[in-house]
């Protein structure tokens, strides 16, 4: 039974308890219900109380009980003279309406059920309580105007924020910003929702501060008013709207973390959805992702449906989770529901797995590419599914064969399409190798490319640049119009990606262009923001192309040592072949990289890598003894020689002879053996690198050699005579460098001879030349014409201009000679002969066999002189270079430390000889003592494509010292 007061009403809070503790809604007997209607009667006095209200909106569900500061019971609110009733959200709505109908003498009460649901007026026809105590529905209202202005006491805040149409976004904004501090829990999050649903607005954070500020302090002071589903939608509001910068977010995923298996399953993704869309990567993003997870696994695939399962993969994908259980209930769940999904849902599930490189879902992308619906698919949806499967590397040529289809069908499309489908599509078709094969659908794209590159982003022009040449495309058109529209494009337009990947297509093509200038610009500028990867492609790319700017080589090194920890064998091994490649030689770069590589463990590299890696320490001249015994140890008791193919046991063999510079027999034995049985799988260049190896640490197999020269001989009378012409030359000076005279090397002499001739001086150098007619100097008579000939084109187009600009007495002549003829030297056996015909008389060349012991004279003197270099270092009034020297004997190629050398020269100024010293770092003291003439002899000369060696000249990897037997 209801009990009233003395003046004969209930309280509103009475009213409310005595509801609730009854826990019935069959709550009133016939006596209460009695009751009730007399307290409908009307009154001039009321007493102010709460108000609670329960409404379900479309959009939003929530259940609020929001209250104002109480009033005197005795208060009559019809007096004109008071203020109107405190008014927060609905609450204050509803006790407006209260009073305003006892005022005009309505026969509503405010403690009216019906008016709680928001109906008009309660009459005969309106919502009745029945004599069971039921309330009986009233008749639906005919539909409200659309348009609400103003304040009404029929609509609450909820109701006003839900019927504003798309047009009326001025008026709603006008709301929010004047009402928010009135809203309920329900209404603040209703009115974040409204504000991102509209698709033409673009809201600043500043301008809704006063919203964001008023629903995170309720958040944080009364989390237990906010359902599940508000929490959900503030989260999609905030992500749609980009506010970043607010901490609204965080404060929604700490109360959603606490209440996780609330969340509905289409809740539970839009939670992710908002993480991996409005939000860094911050611990509350983890902590809230991590528990979505959870709670995702915990209830299983099932209990989502299709657009749940899509939104919580495509999420997981955004945030890089890379948690194998999740991503294997995905794939589980999703295999036999592939029908279930729509276009888009469908694409966004694929997008997921491949963003993490899931591939252990195969049974999805096979069903995804024979039953998916590729055709019909529009350009967006058909753009990353290619791409999801591409990067996935699925390989189904009936996929791809669809894929293809549909972009040629959709021609026309191309013309106003996303032009990021346009670049997604080149860049899969390009990844999955598929573009070749269907040229058509490429070229299609590519056309599209070429005619609308002004509306292409920075990325989509970087991504079918890159496209192009992945996949060996070479149209010069398309590079030169990318490259012109990349060119105007500003600055801040381009992130260190697209500046790193740009560089690589045009260098994997070799297309030079001005835009290559101005992306080294812009990378120049943005080096430290880059990646190690990035660094490594930027430096490939100009090192690929014959760029060497040393400038920008300089200031790449020190942000990749920086990043070495995130670099792996791939981003290493490019950095280290560029250097090498553009002679940028930094020894402290080349020792970091190869220690990185000793820690991620050699067997994360390829052979193909290792070998490239001491090829170009070899080329730079760093000498690291752990990194070699380490490499050879890995080829020779891991993976085994025969595991690795010719080239990377030449470039390994000629890299550790000639930066070690002595013999490993256990390594140079496997390296004989391998080379004789694979000799015909090797290039030109492979079996002078392996016969150099050999020559390098004084050694030879017999064996070896003639297998190598028999090769080589059969290639220069074959098919392969291009390739001969250019590489023999250094198969016949390791030749000679061995000292063997045999039939095998008289016959590939004989070849030479007649395939150089044949090619004519020009098309084969001065320095090829050269380096023949030394080898078969030793073979001169058993040549006969072949010789004569050699010797008759070496005079006219070598010794004779030679002669002529050094008779002319002026040095820079002598230097344009040499840098027009590209060499070096002579050799040993030509110097003399040349010097002669010069007028230096007396001049004598020793046989190996005559030679008295030279080699082990020299080999002596040699570490005498490096003893003394080292302790000269030691002394503290010793020279900084001195110093440095000790610091870096370890380090460097010691052939740039001491050489020993013996001439004797008679010229019309005296004699000059040297009976055999070793010099070191003495010689620029004691160089004084020497002519001019010499001095001069001595200086380095500039080539076309080289500084020439010498024994004070800066070291080059072409310096060797020449013997003859």
């Amino acid at each position: 039974m209801l009990d009233t007061d003395k003046d004969g009403f209930i309280s509103f809070q009475e009213f409310v308890e005595f509801v609730h503790s009854t826990g019935d809604k069959e709550f009133l007997t016939e006596a209460d219900l009695e009751k009730v209607r007399e307290l409908q009667k009307p009154s001039s006095n009321q007493r102010d109380g709460r108000g609670q209200e329960k409404r379900e909106d479309k959009e939003l569900q929530e259940t609020e009980d929001v209250a104002g500061p109480a009033r005197s019971s005795k208060t009559s609110v019809a007096d004109p003279e008071m203020p109107s009733l405190p008014r927060r959200g609905h609450s204050g709505l509803v006790s407006q309406a209260a009073a305003a109908a006892a005022a005009s003498g309505s026969t509503t009460s405010y403690c009216s059920p019906a008016l709680w649901l928001g109906s008009d007026r309660l009459s005969q026809s309106s919502a009745q309580i029945s004599r069971t105590g039921k309330l009986i529905p009233a008749p639906k209202r005919s539909q409200r105007p659309k348009k609400l202005v103003g304040d009404t006491l029929e609509v609450t805040y909820q109701e006003r924020l839900t019927g504003f149409g798309p047009d009326q976004m001025h008026e709603l904004v006008e709301l929010i910003e004047s009402k928010h501090t009135q809203f309920s829990a329900l209404s603040l999050c209703t009115a974040l929702h409204r504000l991102a649903s509209n698709p033409a607005c673009t809201l600043q954070l500043e301008r809704f501060s006063g919203l964001v500020s008023t629903l995170e302090a309720e958040l944080r002071t009364r989390p237990d008013r906010f359902r599940a589903q508000s929490i959900a939608n503030s989260c999609w509001a905030v992500a749609k709207l980009y506010w970043k910068k607010s901490g609204l977010l965080e404060a929604l995923l700490e109360t959603a973390v606490s209440r996780i298996e609330e969340f509905k399953g289409q809740e539970l993704s839009l939670l992710l959805w908002s993480m991996a869309t409005g939000s860094s990567k911050t611990s509350h993003v983890e902590d809230a992702a991590n528990a979505s997870v959870c709670e995702f696994l915990r209830r299983g695939s099932s209990a989502f449906d299709a657009q749940s399962t899509a939104t919580v993969a495509y999420a997981a994908g955004a945030l890089v989770l890379s948690h194998e259980p999740l991503w294997e209930v995905l794939g589980t769940g999703s295999a036999t529901r592939v029908s279930e999904f729509s276009d888009r849902q469908l694409a966004n599930l694929l997008w997921g797995f491949a963003t993490v490189s899931y591939t252990d879902c195969e049974v999805v992308f096979q069903r995804v590419a024979s039953d998916a619906p590729i055709a019909t698919l529009a350009p967006i949806d058909l753009s990353l599914v290619a791409w999801s499967l591409a990067k996935v590397s699925h390989k189904d040529k009936h996929f791809y064969d669809q894929v293809a289809d549909a972009i040629v069908a959709k021609q026309a499309e191309w013309r106003h399409s996303d032009t990021r489908n346009i670049a997604t599509l080149l860049y899969s078709l390009a990844l999955s190798e598929q573009a070749i094969s269907h040229d058509s659908a490429f070229r299609e794209l590519a056309t599209a490319v070429c005619s609308r590159a002004s509306e292409f982003s920075v990325q989509g022009l970087t991504n079918a640049v890159w496209a192009y040449a992945t996949a060996c495309y070479t149209e010069e058109l398309w590079f030169r119009i990318v490259a012109k529209e990349v060119s105007l494009r500003k600055k801040d337009e381009f992130e260190p990606l697209d500046v790193a990947n740009t560089l690589w297509a045009f260098a994997a093509v070799l297309h030079h262009d001005n835009v290559i200038s101005f992306l080294t610009s812009l990378g120049k500028g943005m080096i430290w923001q880059m990646s190690g990867q990035n660094v490594a492609i930027a430096v490939w790319s100009l090192a690929s192309l014959e760029l060497r700017g040393e400038s920008f080589f300089h200031q790449a090194a020190d942000p990749f040592v920086q990043r070495l920890s995130e670099c792996k064998a791939q981003e290493l091994n490019n950095m280290l072949w560029a250097y090498a490649t553009a002679c940028v030689r930094l020894p402290w770069l080349f020792l970091k990289s190869a220690n990185h590589a000793l820690t991620l463990g050699l067997t994360e590299f390829k052979t193909h890598e290792l070998s490239i890696m001491l090829w170009a320490h070899g080329t730079a001249g760093v000498c690291n003894h752990t990194f070699f015994n380490e490499v050879v140890d890995e080829i020779l008791g891991g993976r085994g020689i025969e595991s690795c193919a010719p080239r990377e046991i030449a470039n390994a063999a000629w890299a550790y002879s000639t930066i070690i510079g002595r013999c490993h027999l256990p390594w140079m034995t496997a390296v004989a053996a391998y080379s004789q049985n694979h000799i015909r799988e090797f290039d030109m260049q492979g079996i002078g690198n392996v016969l150099w190896s050999f020559a390098n640490v004084a050694i030879h197999s017999e064996r070896l050699l003639r297998v190598a020269c028999e090769e080589t001989s059969r290639r220069c009378a074959s098919g392969h005579r291009d390739e001969a012409a250019h590489n023999a030359a250094q198969v016949l000076s390791a030749v000679q460098a061995t000292g063997v005279t045999g039939l095998a090397e008289i016959e590939l002499c004989k070849a030479a001879i007649d395939l150089f001739l044949e090619k004519g001086f020009g098309n084969v150098g001065a320095r090829e030349f050269l380096i023949l007619g030394n080898a078969a100097l030793s073979f001169a008579d058993q040549l006969e014409a072949g010789w004569k000939n050699l010797t008759s084109v070496l005079e006219r187009h070598v010794f004779d201009p030679l002669a002529e600009a050094i008779l002319h007495g002026d040095w820079s002549s002598v230097e344009t000679c040499i840098s027009q003829l590209d060499i070096d030297h002579l050799g040993a056996g030509f110097t003399a002969d040349f010097l002669r015909r010069i007028g230096i008389s007396s001049v004598q060349v020793y046989p190996r066999h005559e030679a008295g012991g030279w080699v082990e004279e020299a080999v002596h003197a040699c570490a005498l002189e490096r003893e003394r270099a080292i302790q000269a270092g030691i002394e503290e009034d010793a020279p900084v270079e001195q110093q440095k020297l000790v610091r870096q004997l370890d380090k460097v190629n010691k052939r740039e430390i001491v050489a020993w050398v013996r001439f004797q020269v008679s010229s019309s100024v005296g004699e000059h000889k040297e009976l055999g010293r070793a010099f070191g770092w003495r010689l620029e003291a004691e160089i004084s003592k020497l002519s001019p003439m010499i001095i001069n002899l001595l200086r380095p000369m500039v080539t076309k494509s080289r500084i020439a060696p010498n024994m004070i000249g800066e070291h080059d990897r072409s310096g060797h010292a020449e013997r003859r037997r």
